[in-house]
């Protein structure tokens, strides 16, 4: 967290600490390659920190293809009183505009809208995966679980149509945490998989990391 707190915090300040490694590894010559594998949130800032940053290959993990404010507005749609969404979406809106809302304390909004953290927001909103992911000139590939009840094939097939020359490797059955869903039967159902330390990594993501490096 920056000295100043919350309020104090930008999406970028992770852009630039992930560049800020892939400059210091790449300087190291104990590595030959580089490559920056983003995890869900992560997909994005690796992927605008290998534009601002020497890499070798880049790899999505379950990353949304479309910008926050889309995804944040798919969430709170259906979940919230008409009239509340009504007010959510018109402080996304504001946001995305660049402009900051006050917010009542006593609403149910306040957990995700604070004023302290509403910079941060506004930072993160600027960026379109579709678009960021197109500026690569590296090697880059997508991977997808079918079971990701977080992140769909919608948004790997909005990032593929980014970047069309990326990879795009789909595993069945495999949640957002990378693991292989043992019952998909229902939302609750695979996301009760998430906290089951017994299952591993699916091998096919491993698999497809290690093939960005020797590409």
């Amino acid at each position: 967290m920056p000295a100043g707190g919350e309020s104090s915090l930008r999406f970028d300040d992770y852009i630039d600490d992930a560049a800020a490694w892939l400059n210091l590894l790449h300087a190291d010559s104990r590595f030959s390659r580089t490559v920056v594998a983003g995890h869900s949130e992560g997909s994005l800032i690796g992927m605008i920190a290998a534009q601002r940053a020497p890499a070798f290959a880049y790899v999505s993990l379950e990353g949304a293809g479309r910008a926050a404010p889309v995804v944040l507005r798919e969430q709170l749609k259906g979940k919230l009183p008409a009239a509340l969404y009504a007010q959510a979406d018109a402080i996304v809106t504001s946001l995305q505009a660049g402009k900051s809302v006050a917010v009542d304390p006593d609403s149910p909004l306040v957990a995700l809208f604070r004023q302290s953290v509403q910079p941060y927001l506004i930072s993160w909103f600027k960026y379109d995966p579709t678009r960021e992911i197109g500026k690569l000139h590296i090697p880059a590939t997508i991977v997808q679980g079918t079971a990701d009840v977080q992140v769909t094939m919608e948004d790997a097939r909005a990032l593929h149509e980014g970047d069309p020359s990326a990879k795009l490797v789909v595993v069945e059955g495999m949640n957002h945490v990378l693991k292989h869903a043992p019952d998909t039967s229902s939302q609750a159902a695979v996301l009760k998989g998430y906290g089951d330390s017994s299952l591993p990594v699916e091998p096919a993501v491993v698999q497809a990391v290690a093939a960005s490096a020797t590409a």
